[in-house]
């Protein structure tokens, strides 16, 4: 067999970061106020609908005649079957509407900086696979909800008019994108040329998690950082734990008993009155938990092994919420919630990062990509685990992953499949062993984890997580208001009927053939 140069310096390139990836893994009795229930409640809302839903087709969409010479390229687990030149001559055009996820496309040169020169390298080797140009545009509004919202409207009158400027489009997981995926805006990847979501670099979670019957209608893999640094994790106040003459949590996480009732342990422990006036107060004293209430009840929720939906033998959803075991995950959050020395952050979103900055918190909710920002801290030694489970018998760990993660849409304007899909599964086969182990090795263990056991706890974070939250459709201020007063089974009564009808609507849009 030939082999060109070109081919000899990928493989050499990727053996370098597959040696480095390689030594990363070897490294490696409460009131029950209306107000609570309601909140806690909102995360059974989270999942009551999902981000992937039938798209349609259009006419001149070019599809692959399955006549091209492919050379299949063995990796790790998968086959890459993209042929060289696929995509000579032609432009690939991506349109990120959240720029918080930018940087995971976006390098213009290299700076010297790990990420940004691994970027700027897998850009390089599938624009010489593909022989395509990337065109990356990233959004210039802001990641807030209210922009994300006003992206959302944006692709849909992109698509509506017909503009097939991009050939697929980078957003949230909530802010509108799933109405679009109902609208029928969207393609099927099971129709998209050279994408096999079996090969190890698809977040193959996303179809087990949010997507229902055969249909694909939204994807990710390691061309998006954020997918994996987005996995909600628990930072902790390690000098605290000396302090209070507690142990790291991390034995208690590899022995399968980091649960519930240590975790309160751990919360009722660190939380004191420092200032003496009889009072716990945010603004003055010390707790043991804390999180923003988007975030923090959704992820404990998921961590607690809750889910709002299952899957019957056809792979449509069924509504899981009015059950025993949702029962016990919800009282048992309320028990952490209802607790004097937790407490969540409702309106001033970083009330809770702030405290833990000041030593005056000792779990504080948050995720992978936030740790190195705990690099800022002297004073404090700082460690992170995975949330807890509800207790020895739940099989896993599970981290929710954020729904602003970013997902990736192929619109039905799009009218050369076979280059998008030759191009998306090069951006997620070249990111494997580019971005991906720099982000592990350098980013997070050296630069990040300050011992052994945080590095250890990077791959058990990463493979328990989960995709939940695609789609809020209430807000949780509205659900606290109207339902004041009322009991947990009252409010599940209440909304049951109005979830069924969005259950209903997913399965009679994935059982849609046409």
């Amino acid at each position: 067999m030939h082999f060109s140069k070109k081919m000899i310096e990928i493989f050499v390139f990727m053996c370098y970061n597959n040696l480095k990836y390689s030594n990363y893994e070897r490294n490696t009795e409460m009131k029950k106020s209306a107000r609570i229930f309601a909140l806690v409640l909102s995360a059974l809302l989270a999942c009551s609908s999902v981000a992937c839903m039938k798209g349609g087709n259009n006419d001149d969409t070019v599809v692959s005649d399955g006549s091209e010479d492919v050379e299949n390229v063995n990796a790790e687990d998968g086959v890459f079957s993209v042929p060289e030149g696929v995509a000579e001559g032609k432009t690939f055009s991506l349109y990120i509407a959240n720029p918080d996820i930018k940087n995971s496309f976006i390098a213009e040169e290299e700076t010297g900086d790990e990420f940004n020169d691994s970027v700027y390298e897998r850009n390089r080797l599938v624009e010489e696979h593909t022989g395509v140009e990337l065109n990356f545009v990233a959004s210039t509004r802001t990641s807030n909800g209210a922009d994300q919202g006003a992206e959302t409207s944006q692709i849909r009158t992109w698509i509506q008019a017909g503009d097939n400027t991009y050939d697929a489009y980078l957003h949230v997981q909530h802010s509108g994108m799933p109405t679009l995926i109902e609208e029928g805006m969207f393609l099927d990847w099971n129709d998209i040329p050279y994408v096999n979501i079996e090969n190890p670099w698809w977040y193959s979670n996303v179809q087990r998690d949010i997507c229902f019957g055969d249909k694909i209608f939204c994807m990710t893999g390691d061309y998006n950082f954020k997918s994996f640094a987005n996995s909600e994790c628990l930072i902790f106040n390690k000098t605290l734990c000396d302090e209070l003459e507690l142990d790291y949590p991390y034995q208690l996480v590899f022995d399968g008993k980091w649960t519930h009732d240590k975790f309160l342990e751990y919360i009722r422990a660190a939380g004191k009155d420092l200032n003496g006036d009889g009072l716990l107060k945010i603004e003055d004293d010390r707790f043991g938990f804390s999180g923003w209430s988007p975030e923090v009840v959704s992820a404990l929720f998921c961590g607690y092994g809750g889910a709002t939906l299952r899957k019957d033998d056809n792979n449509l959803p069924v509504l899981n919420v009015d059950n025993e075991t949702t029962y016990n995950v919800i009282d048992s959050m309320l028990e952490v919630f209802g607790d004097e020395n937790a407490f969540i952050v409702k309106d001033k979103y970083g009330t809770e990062d702030r405290m833990f900055d000041e030593g005056r918190l000792m779990f504080n909710d948050s995720f992978l990509s936030a740790v190195p920002g705990t690099r800022k801290l002297e004073d404090i030694d700082v460690g992170f685990v995975p949330y807890p489970k509800l207790d020895e018998d739940q099989e896993n760990y599970y981290s929710r992953t954020a729904n602003i993660s970013g997902l990736t849409y192929i619109p039905v304007t799009n009218a050369d499949v076979n280059k998008t899909g030759a191009v998306l599964e090069s951006l997620a086969y070249f990111s494997k062993d580019t971005i991906l182990p720099t982000y592990f090795d350098i980013i997070l263990t050296v630069k990040s984890t300050r011992d052994v056991e945080s590095e250890q706890m990077i791959p058990i974070i990463r493979e328990s997580s989960r995709f939940m939250d695609s789609v809020v459709g209430f807000s949780y201020q509205s659900i606290i208001n109207a339902n004041n007063g009322n009991t947990l089974s009252s409010m599940i009564a209440a909304n049951s009927e109005a979830w069924q009808i969005k259950v209903d609507s997913l399965i009679e849009t994935y059982s849609d053939d046409e």
